[in-house]
């Protein structure tokens, strides 16, 4: 029987996998604060910040995906916030090293969710899993989230890091966002709409993570779709599906003044790779940006 242990598994990215793909399993169990029965799910207790788990769920546990930390965009980017969002990636890695070692649990896999914010502003520059990591607080806190997790590796288990780019989807996350201005007929790109959005279907990274596991493709891998695109070009494709009768852009400043730091979500950006994983075997179902939003919007 192979047994998947998800940390992070409520998000948007651990539903959809649990909903599309934990059906290729025997077992799949979450880690949560709230433990209890989710479905088929069974949820286990931990508490990250406080070191603390049920040894049980990492009996004769065959893969592990951690996805836990605090969402990079859900709140203004406060040093209160900023620290949460580093320390919670560090935290649950530290936590589930912890239980591995106490419980001795030999995972065949485990998988740790990172970001392309890793390559930081690199301009119309392609950028592939060997790139030097760029500059500023996205970059800053992906290199602590992946040196939390290479302690994994440190430690003699399988590891594959997975460099999450801008995830479309219906069920949360960018996509909704950018929708919203097409409420009143425009699709907006930001600054001077020059900067790359690495984008992946939704379906597409949750396929990626199941081919990582069942595979053992080890390392560092991008989870981006093949065709990276600036975000005056997806203001235009997100017009061309959803309708509507203008692109326009929404100048930096004003976002500088709206979101502070945090606008670097936006205005900032890499041409992200996907050639390592697309040589390696994996097929993506969505490599054209029309075609993955005509799915989202059938459905």
């Amino acid at each position: 029987m192979a047994t998947v242990l998800v940390a992070g598994g409520t998000g948007m990215i651990g539903r959809h996998w649990i909903a599309t793909q934990g059906y290729l399993f025997d077992e799949v169990r979450l880690l949560s604060r709230s433990p209890g029965r989710q479905g088929t799910v069974i949820k286990y207790a931990w508490d990250p910040a406080a070191g603390t788990y049920d040894p049980e769920a990492f009996r004769s546990v065959d893969y592990i995906i951690n996805l836990a930390g605090a969402g990079i965009a859900d709140e203004r980017w406060t040093e209160d916030r900023k620290r949460l969002i580093v320390s919670s990636r560090e935290d649950s890695a530290r936590t589930l090293l912890k239980a591995l070692q106490e419980t001795g649990a030999k995972p065949a896999m485990i998988l740790s969710a990172s970001a392309t914010g890793y390559y930081g502003d690199r301009g119309a520059e392609w950028v592939d899993e060997n790139a030097e990591p760029g500059h500023g607080f996205l970059s800053t806190t992906t290199q602590a989230w992946e040196a939390a997790s290479m302690t994994f590796k440190a430690a003699g288990h399988p590891l594959a890091v997975l460099r999450i780019g801008i995830v479309l989807s219906n069920e949360g996350g960018a996509l909704p966002k950018l929708k919203m201005p097409l409420k009143v007929g425009m699709a907006n790109y930001f600054g001077d709409g020059q900067q790359y959005m690495p984008w992946i279907h939704i379906d597409d990274i949750t396929s990626l993570m199941t081919w990582i596991l069942q595979g053992k493709n080890d390392g560092v891998w991008n989870g981006v779709a093949p065709e990276p695109v600036t975000s005056k070009q997806m203001a235009t494709a997100l017009k061309k599906a959803f309708g509507g009768w203008l692109v326009a852009p929404v100048p930096a400043a004003v976002l500088r003044l709206l979101l502070g730091e945090m606008s670097d979500t936006v205005l900032t950006g890499a041409r992200v790779s996907a050639e390592k994983v697309v040589k390696a075997g994996f097929g993506f179902r969505y490599s054209d940006l029309d075609q993955a939003l005509l799915d989202l919007k059938s459905k």
